[in-house]
């Protein structure tokens, strides 16, 4: 279920939008380009097992921080909100886009089905986290299917593969930093490390088993989808996709329509689930008012805290900006990635006796190499955004921090 989990973010909304960009830089090395983002995620990937399994603790980022630099209250509040934005814009965002595709079926109000998609995913959370895993079980599955079925329309096209023997450029690297978005959602995984059995094993499988997978079909996809268009014809498609199927197959390309509908139902029902979970962790903490941790008895689920991020996620529906606010949730995210990073390098240093559960490989004179060159990677890609999405993420950083200062200033 935790694999499932994972893999459901990750192959969500973000690879129907993202490839046809990465096309555009990478040309035929957009295969190579999704490999080297999954290397990236997995680099980062495997600092978050090594800390989930360490602090196997509702709240994630910000549990961890608060654990690691226990003077450094600021930062864990920061890593807590951040994450919390991130997900509450991913739920947003997605839940437009999702709008948007159910005109293709029924004409409705856009903001009202997001409004309604929002808060029915709220309940299926609060009624339990067995019962939303079997929804994202099946969800994935579908969404999974329609990837598939591309990939096997394209395996029938005569220049499947070609790609491969045709030299690469730099643009590869490029193309990788924009991919990278695509794989964004692992983290939100071990969020759920309170509700999984033998986290110490289970989350650091699971997040490497989801990575390898979507890995595998991410490839093949764009294999597939330079088999069938040209890279610059798949960087002019809004719908690359579909627009792909569309010239070889009109029958594949409405099914794969209707399998976004659950693509980005299913992101949006993990991200709400993400970051109640980091609510319920910084109420535990007593960043937020304690009221936000209680639990429903028999189902095991924060109500109030999940009620919490679903009023929140409202108040973005009406900037309805989709392009810029998914980007502004992975340049957030990025930055925690980046402090992640270092923790497990500074816990490594000040604590290189302590037992870990899972233990990220690699190591020269007692500096873990493997969390250095994740977090140089991050910083990379941090910088391959556009202008307005600084101005958005450095806003929100500041709003946090406003609201730490003013929080502290109350209690003091």
């Amino acid at each position: 279920m935790l694999v499932f989990y994972a893999t459901g973010m990750i192959l969500g909304a973000g690879v129907y939008s993202v490839i046809g960009k990465a096309a555009g830089v990478a040309q035929e090395g957009l295969w190579l380009s999704f490999i080297l983002a999954a290397l990236a995620a997995v680099l980062t990937a495997l600092s978050y097992a090594e800390l989930a399994t360490l602090f196997p603790k509702a709240g994630a980022e910000y549990v961890y921080m608060k654990e690691i630099f226990p003077q450094r209250k600021i930062l864990s509040f920061l890593c807590g909100c951040l994450m919390i934005f991130a997900a509450i814009i991913t739920a947003s965002t997605v839940s437009l886009s999702f709008a948007a595709y159910t005109q293709d079926f029924f004409k409705a109000p856009e903001m009202l089905v997001a409004i309604v998609l929002l808060g029915f995913f709220t309940l299926v959370n609060i009624w339990g986290v067995r019962e939303s895993g079997w929804v994202n079980i099946v969800f994935t599955l579908v969404e999974l299917s329609g990837l598939v079925i591309f990939i096997f329309v394209g395996l029938r096209q005569p220049d499947f593969g070609k790609v491969l023997s045709v030299p690469v450029s730099w643009g590869v690297v490029t193309g990788a930093s924009l991919i990278f978005f695509a794989y964004l959602g692992f983290e939100s995984m071990v969020n759920l490390a309170e509700e999984a059995k033998k986290p110490d094993k289970n989350i650091p499988r699971a997040i490497l088993l989801s990575l390898s997978l979507t890995t595998v079909v991410y490839v093949a996809v764009s294999l597939a989808a330079l088999a069938m268009m040209s890279p610059g014809d798949l960087q002019k498609s809004d719908a690359v996709l579909s627009a792909a199927l569309q010239k070889h197959s009109p029958e594949a390309a409405r099914a794969l329509a209707g399998i976004a509908l659950f693509a980005t139902a299913n992101t949006v029902m993990i991200a709400l689930l993400g970051a109640s979970r980091i609510s319920l962790g910084m109420a535990r903490g007593r960043d937020l008012p304690k009221v936000f941790s209680k639990i429903l008895p028999q189902r095991q689920s924060p109500w109030l805290s999940s009620l919490l991020v679903f009023l929140l996620a409202l108040l973005f529906l009406p900037l309805k900006k989709i392009e810029v606010l998914a980007s502004v949730s992975s340049f957030v995210t990025i930055v925690v990635f980046i402090i992640i990073n270092g923790a497990v390098v500074y816990l490594r240093r000040k604590e290189p006796q302590r037992k870990r559960p899972f233990r990220v490989p690699g190591a020269v004179a007692g500096w873990p190499v493997l969390p250095i060159l994740a977090a140089g990677m991050a910083l990379f890609f941090l910088f391959n955004f556009e202008e307005q999405v600084y101005y958005v993420g450095v806003g929100i950083v500041i709003f946090v921090l406003v609201v730490y200062q003013a929080l502290h200033f109350r209690r003091a």
